[in-house]
């Protein structure tokens, strides 16, 4: 696979319910960062912790699309899509459609998330067109 695909691949396994949970523990960089809609950042352990607690109940998630994906170096790249999500949260039901911007790391040849920052709400798709 080109690092591209390698990437994308990887979107689509982090968008895929049973295994959004333990995505970060096992693709992300030891210093990873997920900043959530409220501002506040959680480890990919955290993540991990708060998926598997019972409070988030992953029904659906999906890339819906990706809107940039750039290489700004030979060991970094940006990309930023649209997740679909359906899920409840401490039994209040969500429809989520966020914009995301993560970026990866090449480290010793293997690509790893670094960073990923998820917005609020829904996204109005024809904005990016």
């Amino acid at each position: 696979m080109t690092d591209r695909e390698t990437i994308e691949s990887m979107l689509y396994e982090l968008a895929t319910p049973e295994k959004m949970g333990s995505f970060f523990v096992n693709n992300a960089t030891s210093d990873f960062l997920f900043i959530r809609p409220s501002g506040n950042p959680i480890s990919a352990k955290g993540f991990e912790e708060m998926m598997s607690s019972g409070d988030v109940v992953q029904e659906k998630a999906e890339i819906t699309k990706i809107h940039k994906f750039e290489f700004l170096s030979s060991d970094v790249a940006m990309c930023v899509f649209t997740l679909g999500a359906k899920f409840s949260y401490k039994g209040t039901p969500n429809d989520d459609l966020p914009t995301v911007t993560s970026i990866f790391k090449k480290i010793e040849g293997i690509w790893k998330i670094h960073w990923m920052q998820r917005s609020t709400g829904n996204s109005d798709l024809s904005l990016w067109d």
